[in-house]
């Protein structure tokens, strides 16, 4: 069963890990899905490491039907807390599943092949700790449509200032918004293979909840023109979850045309 999504705001919460906030550093939950990959991953956990902040758990969803990540995973058990959870194939499956087993204040969801630099987590908990009033904080890759300009999200300029390795969210917005929708994303049965993290924004934005995007915030990850040789299958796929996340929502229909 997935986590109940309710009807509460995100203001309603009061921030319900606002005093720990206040008084220490936050704990952050990042929700990795992976499957298929290795070196990706290895890549990520050794910039993980590097930190300068600390207070933080990682929880890898596991999709591959061995044990290979083991080896990959081990060095670092001593170094962080690492928690390995198993789930069917999906993307939003596997972040519905890693969503049960956070215990930090703030959640983040990043990709398997992307990398942080050194000094992001800390950047990110100082952001939450100076501003009490933000439900959470997008960051920037390195892709020509996002933009350059700081600013809350809305419903028109989300799809400009958020992908899912780029997305930090109080605790609270999980709970208010409940689970990833597991009709989109890489790997849905549906064929919809993107447009769960603007769906789950949009959704936290029908909450009330008051993300901040801060383009300094750069998360690396690899240009996808460049090294995916399956582009236009995937192009495909991808273009679909879009339009159904704009259907979804109820945007008008130009609005399509100017998102793509």
């Amino acid at each position: 069963m997935g986590m109940a999504t309710t009807t509460n705001n995100c203001s309603e919460y009061s921030h319900p890990c606002g005093a720990r906030l206040e008084t220490g550093q936050p704990r952050l939950s990042l929700v990795l899905a992976t499957i298929g990959r290795i070196a990706e991953l290895s890549n990520f956990l050794a910039h993980l490491d590097r930190q300068s902040y600390r207070n933080f758990e990682l929880i890898v969803v596991d999709q591959n039907p061995d044990d290979r990540l083991e080896p990959v995973i081990a060095p670092y058990r001593n170094r962080f807390t690492i928690k390995r959870l198993k789930s069917e194939k999906g993307l939003s499956r596997a972040r519905n599943v890693g969503l049960r087993h956070i215990s930090g204040d703030v959640v983040a969801f990043p990709d398997d092949d992307c990398w942080y630099a050194a000094d992001i987590l800390a950047k990110l908990a100082t952001a939450l700790l100076d501003h009490p009033d933000w439900d959470g904080v997008t960051g920037r890759c390195n892709a020509p449509a996002f933009a350059r300009e700081a600013g809350f999200l809305d419903r028109i300029n989300v799809w400009r200032r958020a992908i899912s390795f780029t997305i930090f969210l109080r605790v609270s917005v999980v709970r208010a918004v409940g689970d990833f929708d597991e009709f989109l994303g890489a790997g849905a049965e549906s064929g919809f293979c993107s447009g769960e993290e603007t769906d789950y924004l949009l959704r936290a934005l029908e909450k009330k909840c008051r993300i901040y995007y801060r383009p300094d915030l750069l998360i690396g990850h690899p240009d996808v023109l460049v090294y995916d040789r399956g582009l236009r299958q995937k192009g495909y796929a991808y273009g679909r979850g879009l339009g159904h996340t704009v259907r979804k929502h109820r945007y008008p229909l130009w609005f399509l045309g100017y998102v793509l």
